[in-house]
């Protein structure tokens, strides 16, 4: 096959835990033809989809990860897989590539579905599913805001298109988070997620990785000392973990959803049994999940493509 990944600079890719790295590796190794392409190479030429495509070779060697090869512009639909791996926030250029996406011919496959990754917003799609859900609130008012924090003695305030743990902070009723607030919405004109902080966050949040919408499996994200966030970009490390029965349950009620909205590839995220975002844009955390399994769980990604 030919497999595009439609993604960020490739200097930018950190090869010791880069999902994106990691499946363009499986690609090449399973003797697949890789190539590199970003969204601002997109055009529309009548009702052709072209992109600037580089086709690159994967290596193992962190120090040198791709051999770069040729470089020219040619018909999307040359590929038979394009792989959406760019990462948040979903702005107005992310929806207009998706729309872009949108003319590629059935023979072309887009992962993850265009119209998923416009209809399902990472912070809210979550709530389709509110019996898993902490209490939440989706406000751009302080005063609407503070009285949820008030409501539930502390509330975790992050940005609907944040992403890697930026803009998140943490309002609590017993103190003045008017400050806060309105930095988080930009003085009232932005929408956030407030939730209801959950205790159990202390000991980390479990992201669960599903193909085809069944789980591969779960790696626990953990706080860094003196750190409250558990991303892994904000300093978070990541340590092996379980499914629970919970887990199964929360799994198996988003699975019509997910095959719906054309979700091939996704981690969610769960806190102290609670569901509290459904990533679709450029999930993470694969590499981590492969090592403490000892499964090339990549490799089950492109052979599902296959």
């Amino acid at each position: 096959m030919n497999i595009a990944f439609l993604m960020d600079p490739l200097h930018k890719v950190k090869p010791h835990k880069d999902t994106t790295y990691h499946l363009m590796l499986a690609a090449h190794e399973r003797g697949h033809r890789v190539f590199y392409t970003a969204q601002d190479s997109l055009s529309l030429r009548g009702a052709e989809l072209r992109a600037r495509l580089t086709e690159v070779a994967v290596h193992t060697d962190h120090l040198r990860p791709f051999t770069i090869g040729e470089s020219r512009g040619r018909a999307l639909s040359e590929m038979q897989v394009v792989m959406v791996r760019t990462d948040p926030p979903l702005d107005r250029r992310y929806f207009y590539a998706t729309l872009l996406l949108d003319f590629l011919p059935p023979s072309t496959r887009v992962v993850n579905a265009p119209r998923g990754l416009r209809d399902w917003n990472e912070k809210l799609a979550a709530l389709h599913h509110p019996e898993f859900c902490p209490p939440t609130l989706i406000a751009r008012d302080t005063g609407d805001i503070r009285a949820f924090a008030e409501t539930h003695g502390r509330a975790v305030v992050k940005p609907v298109d944040g992403h890697g743990g930026e803009g998140i902070v943490f309002v609590s009723a017993d103190g003045d988070g008017d400050d806060l607030i309105n930095a988080a919405t930009a003085g009232g004109s932005r929408w956030v997620v407030a939730q209801k902080y959950l205790p159990e966050a202390r000991d980390g949040d479990k992201r669960i990785l599903l193909l085809n919408s069944e789980p591969l499996g779960a790696v626990l994200r953990v706080h860094a000392a003196g750190r409250e966030l558990n991303n892994l970009d904000a300093g978070g490390a990541a340590h092996p973990a379980t499914l629970d029965n919970r887990d199964k349950e929360i799994c198996a009620a988003l699975t019509p959803d997910l095959r719906k909205h054309g979700i091939t590839f996704c981690g969610i995220d769960i806190i102290g049994g609670q569901l509290v975002e459904i990533n679709i844009t450029s999930p993470t955390c694969l590499q981590e999940l492969c090592r403490f399994s000892g499964v090339d769980h990549h490799h089950r990604v492109i052979a599902a493509l296959e």
